[in-house]
């Protein structure tokens, strides 16, 4: 039994989301009438209409442009406590050798089992590790419930389309950049719990330049002014970093969440919700008063 849809926006790619995700599912043996694909408009409908194969997906949709505007067209599309869960069109190889709870399991599995673990810990946001190098992950913890950067290009969400405080009102203004570092902050804030699988990676090509928001020199300018954003808006939740290659990127802080577990997946204790009440207030005057100096 699924209990789940998936969403694969998707922008002059139509050949590659063919031959990377939607390969990449048809092979874990995916059910093919839970991906739905998310386009532009009529143009890139009717292209990925004549290149994608009809047996890898049920729908194609038209959303809008922007993947920012394409998620909260997706939220939108769907109801009120739908499993949703997002992947790139562009996934090459997903890693579970690492993970002692997916080692040998499927990706069904690994997908059920994180909304189900959603439910049990109060999350509505879970995702994986945002690097595929297993030197990265293999001493890593399991399960983290702290506030960690969900990447953009493989997650789930438990919908909630109606309430605004984790909508991406930095990210929807400004193409989109870094709009899943701002997802990650907004669920954090409003639920005091990210769930990661930190054990698992998966293989995909960054700042391609054919398609998706851009290449990487495309990107360079913007993402240095959306990391400044997300400091002014969040300054509580992370700060500035710039790599080696000049990419500028917003490094979230390791805060705990708010639920105190005795073991994997057993919540023993919650926090005073007044931690919870301050810091949902402190930040929503915060972007509040940054949504207005950006208008």
């Amino acid at each position: 039994m699924y209990n789940y849809i998936i969403c694969i926006p998707s922008y002059k790619r139509a050949k590659m989301c063919n031959e990377k995700t939607l390969d990449l599912l048809y092979k874990n043996k995916i059910n093919n009438q839970l991906i739905y694909i998310y386009v532009a408009n009529q143009e890139e409908y009717d292209e990925y209409n004549k290149i994608l194969n009809k047996n890898f997906y049920n729908k194609l949709i038209i959303g809008v442009k922007g993947i920012a505007l394409q998620r909260e067209f997706i939220y939108n599309y769907w109801p009120v406590g739908q499993h949703l869960m997002f992947l790139d069109d562009d996934i090459n190889k997903l890693d579970f050798s690492l993970s002692n709870l997916f080692k040998n399991k499927t990706l069904n599995y690994l997908i059920k089992y994180g909304f189900n673990e959603c439910k049990k810990t109060n999350a509505y946001i879970w995702g994986i590790y945002p690097v595929y190098n297993p030197f990265f992950r293999k001493n890593k913890q399991e399960i983290s419930t702290s506030l960690k950067f969900i990447i953009g290009a493989f997650y789930g969400v438990i919908n909630r389309p109606h309430i605004k405080n984790i909508k991406n009102i930095m990210a929807i203004k400004h193409n989109g950049q870094k709009e899943d570092v701002e997802t990650s902050i907004r669920y954090f804030i409003e639920d005091g719990i990210i769930l990661r699988f930190n054990r698992i990676g998966f293989l995909t090509k960054y700042y391609n330049s054919q398609g998706g928001i851009g290449s990487f020199q495309q990107r360079l300018k913007p993402m240095k002014e959306a990391a400044k954003r997300l400091k002014a808006g969040f300054p509580m939740y992370g700060n500035i970093s710039i790599r080696k290659n000049n990419m500028h990127e917003f490094k979230l802080k390791n805060i705990p969440s708010i639920y105190k577990f005795s073991h994997l997946n057993n919540i023993t204790k919650k926090y005073k919700n007044i931690t919870k009440n301050i810091t949902k207030n402190i930040t929503k005057n915060i972007t509040k008063n940054i949504t207005k100096k950006l208008r």
